[in-house]
């Protein structure tokens, strides 16, 4: 306990506490703000969130008439440790005629995708990257074109004149414990409205592609 001068001034010992009780309280606060910015920068679990462009495209790989659905998006890791995305998946549900299946995301694709044709004849493919996970760093960010495969079906989901709403979802790694789980906040699920208009299907086989009219959920 501290000593105070013998007859010491009331006033002075007043003005003593309340310079002590002050420098407590910034200590404090320096303590507050040191243990915030840690969090923040080294301990904050991977927070993944994701944007969907409204730059939708929808086309046919002829080398096994799958149905392909090239979706450009940002996914985006605002926590400090690393993330990772293993897999993507996108229900697409045709409003007009009331069918739905699920794509894949198979591959990744560039401009020069979108630059080149395919030729299942001759050979000819456009070039494109299978799919692996993502590792997302922390405070970093992933931005790039998926291709969405559906698989081969009996009937093609997607038509000329037709409403979609389409489902996005990530899958990400479960969380390792229950703490991890507790402070965890995973993706939800983007749910996009879109129309597409009538096509020529067999030009969608030598590399066109169609876009979609985005009426609501990218952003």
């Amino acid at each position: 306990m501290a000593t105070e001068a013998i007859g010491a001034p009331d006033g002075f010992i007043d003005r003593r506490r309340r310079s002590n009780g002050i420098a407590t309280a910034v200590s404090l606060v320096a303590l507050t703000g040191s243990t915030l910015s840690l969090w923040e920068t080294t301990f904050k679990q991977p927070h993944i969130d994701f944007y969907v462009s409204e730059n939708i495209h929808y086309t046919r790989d002829p080398f096994g008439s799958y149905e392909v659905l090239a979706v450009p998006l940002t996914i985006v890791n605002s926590g400090a440790r690393d993330g990772a995305v293993l897999s993507l998946q996108l229900d697409v549900k045709n409003t007009t005629s009331g069918k739905s299946d699920t794509f894949k995301s198979t591959f990744t694709a560039d401009a020069a995708y979108f630059g080149s044709r395919e030729d299942a004849a001759a050979g000819l493919k456009r070039p494109k990257v299978p799919f692996a996970p993502l590792s997302i760093a922390g405070r970093h960010a992933f931005t790039g074109t998926v291709l969405f495969y559906r698989p081969r079906g009996e009937k093609n989901l997607i038509e000329g004149a037709a409403d979609l709403d389409l489902t996005l979802t990530l899958v990400v790694p479960p969380p390792n414990n229950a703490l991890d789980k507790a402070l965890t906040k995973l993706p939800n699920p983007v749910t996009v409205k879109a129309s597409v208009s009538n096509f020529l299907p067999g030009a969608l086989y030598s590399g066109d592609n169609i876009p979609l009219k985005v009426t609501a959920g990218a952003y």
